[in-house]
Parts: structure tokens; sequence; C-alpha cells
């Protein structure tokens, strides 16, 4: 998903300069510092990040996670004035990029703060506006993006680098071993067909060296919140009814006509569905998350 509707900007702004908006809000913040001086005020858009930042910090940050909902859709989120103030007191920010969560530039802009450190992961990453933003699904990035929160949270509590560097080379280390088991998928199942629905898993399903064969209109239209084209449409029951591909990748987070008839054909036809999701689920690590779906993949080959 990346243009399901127009971001609702000028509201949050406006709050931002009035306080005069509803406090009411999906955030959720971590617990402070029993004791010691006071915390790293985090500011985390979406959910992942959060959760990496408290794996990487422990007690010595405060994360406030502005989608924190798990069925949060960032196209569709209208900021609130607590959001605003979360933003403008954080030290750190941390945001996806690449047009995702676009309405977080707004909040940071509106409240300049020369001592706030945002941290961007597409940019981390290398990427530019109009590459796939669900870039916590590529390795790389994923590194780069747990290297920087690391390295920035050392900087400000230096009493507890160490602590901080073994988090984050433990981390680095699920991470090195994640790619390389995707590598050897892709040794031994590389160019396998595989369907999507959305492009939401293509960092992973490129690393595993598998071949999508959805049409790029089809997955691009499901990916605007548009209809896709009837003969797209067609494309996609022949693949799946024709077993013509060994999985179908499907974002459970999106309900529609079209998807939810091409699931019911896939199971029809018993074609190994992989549900996976834009957003970390609740009691869960982004670890297990995303080691349970390359899991679900590698079963389906």
């Amino acid at each position: 998903m990346t243009s399901r509707s127009q971001y609702r900007l000028s509201t949050a702004a406006a709050c931002i300069a009035l306080g005069a908006c509803s406090s009411q809000s999906g955030t959720t913040a971590s617990e402070p510092a029993a004791s010691g001086a006071a915390p790293i005020r985090v500011a985390a858009i979406e959910r992942v990040y959060g959760d990496l930042t408290r794996q990487l910090g422990g007690n010595d940050v405060a994360v406030t996670t502005l989608l924190d909902s798990p069925t949060a859709d960032p196209h569709e989120y209208e900021p609130t004035t607590l959001d605003a103030g979360t933003i403008s007191e954080a030290d750190i920010v941390i945001e996806n990029g690449l047009g995702y969560d676009a309405f977080a530039d707004k909040l940071i802009a509106a409240s300049p703060n020369a001592a706030r450190v945002v941290l961007n992961a597409g940019t981390l990453g290398g990427h530019h506006l109009g590459d796939n933003p669900h870039v916590w699904y590529e390795m790389h990035t994923l590194r780069r993006v747990v290297d920087a929160i690391g390295a920035e949270l050392a900087k400000r509590k230096p009493e507890h680098g160490d602590a901080i560097a073994r988090r984050t080379r433990s981390i680095d280390a699920w991470i090195d071993g994640l790619a390389a088991r995707l590598r050897a998928i892709g040794k031994q199942r590389a160019g396998t067909p595989v369907a999507i629905t959305e492009p939401v898993f293509d960092y992973i399903l490129h690393a595993a060296s598998l071949d999508i064969a959805t049409p790029k209109s089809f997955s691009h239209a499901i990916e605007e919140g548009n209809d896709p084209a009837p003969q797209d449409v067609d494309a996609m029951q022949a693949l799946l009814s024709g077993r013509r591909v060994k999985a179908f990748v499907y974002n459970s987070q999106t309900v529609e006509t079209s998807t939810t008839n091409l699931l019911a054909t896939a199971k029809s036809a018993g074609v190994t569905i992989v549900p996976v999701t834009e957003t970390l689920p609740a009691n869960t690590s982004t670890q297990n998350w995303i080691g349970a779906e390359v899991s679900a993949l590698d079963r389906a080959l």
C-alpha cells in the first residue's frame, strides 16, 4: 500500500500551532528508565522500528510508536495533536521514508529542533522516492537502520555504550543469518515462480532468487488501492488455478474482492499460501515475525 488515500496533514499542522485538536491517539510509549538520568525520547513511526529501538536501548530509551496498532495503515492515518507533541519533544525520530509515512515529515517540519536526530530507513538503505518502500524486509537496509539506531543511542548514553554495542551486534548477527538463509534458499530454488498480491515481500523474494510471476500492473493496482485490469485478474487466476506457481504470497492486511477471490482460487488449486503483513503483529518481536514468514516461504517451496 503506498497511496490509498490523501494524507490528512493540515489538521495535524494546525494542532501543533494551536494545541486545539483531540488528544486521542493510537500511540504507545515504552516504560522510562526506573532511575538515573532521563531516558532518550524516541518517536518511532512504525512498530518495527520501535521494537528494534527497545531491544537496542533497554531502559535507556522511552519509545513512543505513532502507528502502534498492528493493523494501522500509514496512508490512512490521521495524525493528532498528541503525535505532534511526541515528534516535537523527541530526541530521535525514526521514520520509514520513501513516501510511506509522509505525514511524519510534515510533523517534523512543523516543529524545528536542531538537537533532534531523524533517522530515515529508506535513506539509510540508499533508496530514493519511487523505490519499494517496504525496506524493513531488505536485509542490508535493516542492518543499516539497526546500526544507525545503536550508534545514536550509544552517543547519547556513552556510559552504557558497551551494552548497546553488544545488543547491536546480536541483532546484526540475526540479520546476517537471515540473509544467509535467503541465499541458501536461492541456491536450491532459484527461479522458482511465485505469485503475490502486492510488493510487500518483494525484497525477501528477490533475496531468495525467486521469480515473481504476477503481472506488475496487477500488483501495482492492488498496492495503489485500485481495481486491477480484467486481463490481469485473468492472468492471476490462470497462474493459480493452473498451479503455475509454487506459492501465493498474500498480504493478509489487504482485504479486497480481487485478492480474496484469488485466495479462494489458490486454496482450491492446492497452491500453498504464504501470508505476510506490513506491520509487526502484536506480542512478537521483529526477529520472530520476519523469521516465521521466511520459514513459511521456505516450506512452501
